[in-house]
């Protein structure tokens, strides 16, 4: 009720208690830049600034410390070549600016410069903050901006004020949608914007796998990739993320072939070709990850012969990037010397995986033959998939997995494969990257976490060239995470569970496709964005007409909003049927003036028209309803009729 209360309340704040509520607001984004001398100043002087400690001492002394504390804030950026660069500067001038505000705000009085400070600690928030958080919080405080100057200059209830502001806000929504896409956009080359908490470090390959305590294991939900693709998202059996192609089995470890080959080449009959958008984060290694096969060789990288795409620098901030790719494809013929690399294998580390292999598949037959002969090898030893296997004897690591654990995953399954394919004089190389899975998936848009970091195996079949395979699909079964005895049979308790983790999944994906839509759109809406939607809605027929009626849509939308918003509150009946009555007589050129009572204006109104007897009642049933204590139905009921009654006189009068 208090609440209730505070919202219908005209009671004033002054004009310094608004100031302070948003310079609060405008300086809450740089808490997250400022340096520490310059927060502890900061939070030093609101101390004072609270206690109203405002002496000509108290001044004297702070203007000194705020001085000090700029000058330890950039002792470190003191030359031309640091206060030359963009962002260097911002915060130089927004530590300037915090400066002046707080020496201001500490005399107790107002000017011109502090009341636009706010608006100017936002602007200066944008060259740091551009993220979608940021974006709804900017909205958020322009939105108190707007309240806070309609509350002081409007005599105005909180309720009002915020009725009226949010029609502000709807009315001016087409207006700054037109604007945002139409104004022209500018770009900052070697500007970095960006909201640091977004760019948080993802797990990256290093070019090496490892198959003991190291092993590449991420099961964790953060993401590595979004991607968006022109039409529908592909199979399952062809998302695979090409990361890094490893050579050398170093017995514990696989690793890449020291000598790199970065001629570029082209894979032989290509078909389904498809094209996608990627936005990856950063992961502090240089692969930028491409669907198998790449076609499109990003801008500022390299492309090796293994179809390996690097950037010329460390992954250190989100990139985005086009990408082409060829889903079915045959590989160009491979140099001598690294089939010979691809056939090195020691067979005396593993004896019992070499006799084996030696009494189950015909060596003599051809490559295709022996690669399916190996798949049937492996799914009739009835290993296991578990992300907790068992310890296996690194003296002899194939041996140890295929017949002691038979527990393991991706990387055990892959090394295993490699080494065994070797053994029957088949060339094979790992491929370590991401395996998307269609579940994370909405329309044409998939997210890429580190849980979907995979290692699969290919073989240079001699009529085929490399051909993948995935060995991990020979598991006969799939063992619970927290129990790598059992195996992960549905019951009833978990197939509840696993109902409950698909649901918080499939929203998660809606809000990341939302998030991702935002800030492509808008948060990245560049001048290359604008001109190819400017050339979609000039070319293509289709788009216009859903462009159009999208803008129709919106701006219906916000009008009805606005008109329903428009609506005067009737939370008080009494008062809904005197605003009736105020605004026939304001037609009949007898208007209420700002601050004058009901029975002032009512008396005023009397003696300008000729319905006094009329009026005089009617400002009598009023303040028995509203101050004598007489709320009953019967005389709210009469007070209407009087108010109806003197309204159509006036119309027809």
């Amino acid at each position: 009720m208090k609440f209730f209360n505070f919202l219908h309340s005209t009671k004033r704040l002054s004009q310094q208690s608004l100031l302070d509520i948003a310079l609060a607001l405008s300086i809450i984004p740089h808490l997250f830049t400022l340096k520490v001398p310059m927060l502890v100043y900061l939070a030093i002087t609101l101390v004072f600034i609270i206690r109203k400690k405002n002496s000509k001492k108290v001044i004297i002394t702070f203007s000194v410390l705020g001085l000090v504390a700029i000058a330890l804030s950039f002792f470190a950026e003191y030359n031309f070549s640091n206060f030359s660069r963009l962002l260097v500067f911002i915060s130089l001038l927004i530590s300037l600016l915090t400066y002046a505000v707080l020496l201001q705000r500490l005399t107790q009085t107002l000017n011109f410069y502090l009341l636009i400070s706010p608006a100017m600690l936002m602007v200066l928030s944008f060259f740091f903050f551009n993220s979608i958080g940021m974006l709804f919080y900017a909205l958020f405080t322009l939105f108190i901006f707007t309240f806070l100057v309609l509350y002081e200059r409007m005599q105005s209830s909180v309720a009002n004020v915020l009725r009226i502001n949010g029609l502000l806000f709807l009315f001016s929504l087409p207006i700054v949608a037109l604007l945002f896409l139409t104004f022209p956009r500018i770009s900052y080359k070697k500007a970095r914007f960006g909201f640091s908490a977004e760019e948080i470090k993802r797990t990256g390959h290093d070019g090496t796998m490892h198959i003991d305590s190291n092993a590449m294991l991420v099961p964790s939900p953060k993401l590595v990739m979004e991607v968006t693709f022109e039409g529908q998202i592909p199979s399952n059996h062809s998302l695979y993320f090409r990361g890094s192609v490893l050579y050398t089995d170093m017995g514990t470890r696989w690793v890449q072939d020291k000598r790199v080959y970065t001629e570029k080449t082209l894979p032989r009959e290509v078909e389904n070709i498809i094209n996608y958008k990627v936005k990856l984060y950063p992961h502090d290694k240089q692969w930028l990850y491409m669907l198998d096969i790449p076609l499109l060789q990003p801008l500022k990288t390299t492309i090796d012969k293994d179809f390996i795409t690097r950037n010329h620098q460390l992954v250190k901030e989100t990139l985005y990037y086009d990408g082409r790719s060829a889903l079915e494809y045959t590989l160009p013929k491979e140099y001598p010397q690294i089939l010979t690399k691809a056939l090195r294998v020691d067979k005396n580390r593993d004896p019992r995986t070499y006799a084996a292999l030696m009494n189950t598949i015909d060596t003599r037959a051809d490559d295709m033959s022996k690669a399916n002969g190996l798949l049937k090898f492996f799914s009739d030893l009835q290993l296991s998939y578990s992300l907790k296997p068992k310890r296996i004897d690194l003296e002899h690591p194939v041996d140890s997995f295929l017949f002691d654990s038979k527990i393991g995953y991706c990387v055990h399954f892959a090394s295993a494969f490699a080494s065994s394919a070797r053994m029957i004089g088949i060339p094979s190389r790992i491929v370590t990257g991401y395996k998307a899975d269609r579940t994370n998936a909405i329309n044409n848009y998939l997210l890429i976490k580190e849980a979907d970091a995979h290692a699969w195996v290919e073989l240079y079949l001699k009529t085929k060239g490399w051909v993948r395979f995935e060995p991990t699909s020979t598991a006969w079964r799939t063992l619970a995470p927290d129990n790598p005895q059992v195996s992960n049979a549905y019951t009833s308790a978990s197939l509840k569970l696993s109902n409950m983790q698909k649901l918080f999944k499939q929203i998660n994906i809606y809000y990341m496709y939302t998030r991702y839509v935002i800030n492509n759109w808008i948060i990245q809406y560049s001048r290359i964005k604008q001109m190819s939607l400017l050339n979609e809605l000039l070319t293509n027929t289709i788009f216009l007409l859903k462009f159009l009626g999208s803008v129709v849509v919106f701006i219906l939308l916000c009008i009805i909003s606005f008109l329903f918003l428009q609506r005067s509150s009737c939370d008080d009946p009494v008062l809904c049927e005197m605003k009736r009555l105020i605004k026939a007589l304001k037609a009949k050129g007898v208007e209420r003036r700002r601050g004058e009572t009901m029975s002032a204006f009512l008396q005023r109104a009397k003696a300008k028209t000729l319905y006094h007897n009329e009026i005089e009642e009617i400002n009598r049933l009023y303040h028995l309803y509203r101050y004598a204590d007489m709320k009953d139905d019967a005389l709210l009921a009469q007070l209407r009729s009087k108010v109806l009654a003197l309204r159509r006189s006036l119309k027809n009068g």
